[in-house]
């Protein structure tokens, strides 16, 4: 699927249908009539997407596996350990801050991020291997602080196309990349994990690159000669898509928009609840990691890698079924739910039957872990498309925060390793602490409503849908012969009050409630086309719904 031009919004009727099937816009024009993303036609290709995203993304993860597990393949490569991850938070930070600090639509930073990654995969895939043949510790070292960058890099992009599809799809191709990332580092060896140092990051690109290319970057863009800003219009660069629909784009707030008091609150609620999200990633990352370094010799799962390998297939399957057998009914507090009491039984087995069951111990702990992680990842692409917050940014600082916490705890666990081993510390007190900590973070920074804000749209009290339908009402000025009118007005209120719209897109919903067009949206509210069409592409994407017929039967079904 393509990326649409300005002009493909003004072709002539018997165009509309390869428009549809492109799937770039949400909205009709004048002209056109709506495009539907529901056409039958584009389930293969939303399929395909899905089966592209698994492999490439579980070949993303067991790539960052190979590298940090280096020192049980030489142990000169101890030293490289956290430096890999501290260089690939760095990298991911440095992502969320440029477009943070840009604020507007500038596709060439995506450009830039594609070819950076490929840059530092192929450095390090050179560098690991060699410095393996030359058993050169500096050399290794180098190849590892090139190949943090590149994972940092490549799983930011890899969400900035997870944002481009529903929850659902998030949902169901997270745990299936889990899965698939297990089954690689089972069947590899020492030889083959070497080959997978340059290998697997190159092949989990190429897979990025061509759905990138699918879901509406251009690959020749990507790699290409010609500035970006030649190749794209302003308009089209505001309007990607892919799995139904539009991606989020590099976002930036129209000059004409007033943000009001109550949507100063709602963001500030919002970038609440996202620093809670990152500190605890962090959290959970670096308390599951702190026993990584501690050595156990009766794990059950050797042969499949260990018990960590064995919690990525086993959560994968587990968290698959769940969507599966929910569907629509699908909530993500429910993981959440599964992953705080298995963290906690496992620190607590770990202080009880370390001696004689400590596979068992980390596993649960393990098990815990990639159910948050999972979450995270869907919380993360949800916030994007529903909430209009930059994928680039958002994915950026998840991946920073999840790197930061996985290295320090792989730092604090070498330590403590020593200190255990020396019978300085008890590991009893170590597992009753983080006990202490995980259970803190639980219920005083990310309780399950944070959890419920980041996944779904915050729904008004009854209390305030009634005073918005009054002020509806008594705002529209229209005689009692005319009751349809405020009642539209109304429903649009109370869903813009439910789906977290602003002020401006406010008032874009009455007039596509209204079966209003984009020239006519943009006549009447006096502003450019291309601002109209963006307002109109992020009520679409806040909505969940695909063209103007749905939005409509959604206002006119909604309890106001």
């Amino acid at each position: 699927m393509s990326q649409h031009t300005a002009s493909d919004y003004d072709r002539p009727r018997q165009h509309a249908k390869q428009a549809a099937n492109n799937a770039a816009a949400a909205v009709d024009t004048g002209d056109d009539p709506p495009i539907n993303f529901q056409d039958p036609s584009l389930h293969d290709g939303v399929t395909l997407d899905y089966l592209i995203s698994v492999l490439g993304f579980g070949l993303c993860r067991a790539w960052i596996v190979f590298c940090l597990s280096a020192p049980l393949i030489s142990p000169s490569a101890n030293t490289s350990n956290w430096l890999y991850l501290v260089f690939g938070a760095l990298a991911a930070l440095a992502v969320s801050f440029v477009v943070k600090r840009l604020r507007t639509t500038v596709e060439w930073l995506r450009c830039a991020l594609y070819r950076a990654a490929l840059l530092t995969i192929v450095a390090s895939g050179v560098i690991i291997p060699a410095s393996y043949v030359l058993r050169v510790d500096l050399l290794l070292i180098s190849g590892f602080i090139v190949g943090g960058i590149g994972a940092g890099i490549l799983q930011v992009l890899w969400g900035d196309r997870f944002a481009c599809h529903r929850m659902r799809f998030t949902a169901l191709a997270s745990p299936a990349a889990a899965i698939v990332t297990g089954l690689v580092i089972a069947l590899s060896t020492d030889g083959t994990s070497i080959i997978g140092f340059a290998v697997i990051p190159l092949a989990s690109l190429a897979l990025l690159v061509f759905e990138a290319d699918r879901t509406g970057v251009p690959a020749k863009s990507l790699f290409g000669k010609a500035p970006l800003e030649e190749q794209l219009s302003e308009e089209s660069a505001n309007l990607q898509a892919g799995g139904g629909i539009g991606a989020t784009p590099l976002q930036s707030q129209p000059c004409d928009e007033q943000v009001g008091a109550s949507d100063k609150r709602e963001r500030h609620s919002m970038a609440l609840s996202m620093g809670k999200l990152m500190f605890s990633i962090m959290t959970f990352s670096f308390l599951c990691r702190l026993f990584d370094a501690i050595p156990t010799s009766d794990d059950l799962f050797a042969f499949l890698g260990g018990s960590a390998i064995f919690a990525l297939v086993l959560v994968g399957v587990v968290f698959l079924l769940i969507v599966a057998l929910l569907r629509d009914r699908f909530d993500a507090t429910l993981t959440y739910r599964l992953s705080l009491p298995l963290m906690v039984a496992g620190f607590v087995a770990i202080a009880l039957f370390f001696d004689s069951h400590a596979a068992l111990s980390l596993m649960l702990i393990n098990v815990g872990y990639e159910f948050f992680d999972i979450l995270a990842w869907v919380l993360f692409a949800e916030v994007s498309r529903r909430k209009g917050e930059n994928p680039l940014r958002v994915f950026g600082l998840g991946v920073a925060f999840m790197f930061a916490g996985m290295a320090l705890g792989n730092l604090v666990g070498s330590v403590l390793d020593t200190l255990i081993a020396s019978g300085a510390v008890q590991i009893t007190v170590v597992a009753m602490l983080s006990t202490l900590s995980l259970v803190v973070v639980a219920f005083m920074v990310i309780p399950e409503g944070v959890v419920a804000q980041l996944a779904h749209a915050v729904r008004p009290d009854k209390k305030d849908d009634a005073a918005a339908d009054e002020t509806a009402a008594n705002s529209t000025g229209e005689d009692e012969g005319m009751p349809h009118t405020s009642s539209i007005e109304a429903h649009c209120s109370g869903v813009a009050e439910q789906y977290g719209l602003t002020p401006r897109e406010s008032e874009v919903i009455v007039l596509l409630a209204y079966g209003r067009t984009l020239s006519i949206i943009a006549r009447d509210l006096q502003i450019a086309k291309g601002t109209a069409r963006t307002h109109i592409e992020n009520i679409y994407r806040k909505l969940d719904v695909h063209k103007q017929q749905e939005l409509i039967d959604l206002v006119e079904s909604h309890e106001a």
